[in-house]
């Protein structure tokens, strides 16, 4: 078994395996990509089966395996298990055929959480009514425009990034400078990536932006969104506009996890999910 560290030059090959195949966003190639050096993720690849590994928190994990063969998926797990390995973002669709086999448990933590696109742009309800007061004020206060992102303005965003992050002083957090390290290579790396965003600009400078994939036929994630908050309404007008603009013939936006943290559960869930994609993890056989 001989496993390679994940190159930018790997991800079409892994995207062979992955590609339009799951809503949930720990096996999307941008992500893989973008996480790669902060969990140290390798992967091989056995004819039909893709397996890859890293560390996090000091905890060897392998995501799912990704193969056709169900059998070869069950006897990977239970060989890495035995090695010690935590299997971990195990969505629905893999975990069905394993569950008999092997002890899993819910990871809430780790659940990703899906939105309809239509909801999120037209902000229509009484549930939504203090999303759209912050949107109105925004509209109404700020001489703005909104950019699709291409080569010719990405490194006004890279330049925005490095500042957001200098403001929050983000050497001093080893998530968010792992976090900044990675979205700093996503966006050098923009158009090999097969991502699409954009950025909102006030008074000529980038004060937002969000970049997303498609990671199924009706679904995108959003991988990066940044606002600069002296600007009221800024993170609810990049949210819609990115999606109107870039994502608004898809039916589901995935806006990733929330590990926790009370305050970000509690900022995805005033968006209304619709619903909320379960994963699953495995420490132990039966």
């Amino acid at each position: 078994m001989e496993w390679k560290k994940i190159e930018l030059e790997d991800i079409s090959k892994i995207k062979n395996f992955i590609d339009k195949r799951f809503q949930t966003g720990d096996l999307s190639g941008v992500n893989l990509y973008m996480w790669r050096n902060a969990k140290n993720l390798e992967y091989f690849i056995d004819e039909d089966m893709l397996v890859i590994r890293g560390v996090e928190e000091d905890i060897p994990f392998i995501y799912p395996p990704v193969s056709m063969d169900n059998e070869r998926i069950r006897e990977t797990v239970s060989h890495h298990l035995k090695d010690g390995y935590l299997i971990r973002g195990v969505p629905e669709d893999i975990y069905e055929p394993l569950k008999e086999d092997f002890l899993f448990v819910e990871e809430r933590d780790r659940f990703d959480y899906l939105y309809l696109v239509e909801n999120l742009i037209s902000l229509k309800g009484r549930k939504y009514h203090k999303k759209k007061n912050h949107l109105n004020h925004f509209l109404k206060s700020y001489d703005f425009q909104y950019e699709h992102i291409t080569r010719e303005n990405i490194e006004d965003v890279i330049r925005f990034q490095r500042s957001w992050c200098q403001d929050r002083e983000c050497h001093l957090d080893k998530g968010l400078s792992s976090e900044m390290d990675g979205i700093l290579e996503v966006l050098e790396n923009y158009d090999q990536l097969g991502i699409t965003g954009g950025l909102i600009r006030i008074d000529d400078e980038v004060a937002a932006f969000s970049i997303g994939e498609e990671i199924t036929p009706d679904t995108v994630l959003i991988h990066i969104e940044k606002g600069d908050i002296q600007y009221k309404g800024i993170y609810q007008a990049v949210n819609k506009m990115t999606l109107e603009n870039e994502f608004s013939y898809l039916t589901y936006v995935n806006r990733e996890e929330d590990l926790g943290s009370e305050n970000l559960r509690k900022a995805k869930e005033s968006y209304h999910p619709h619903t909320l994609l379960t994963k699953y993890r495995s420490t132990s056989k039966d």
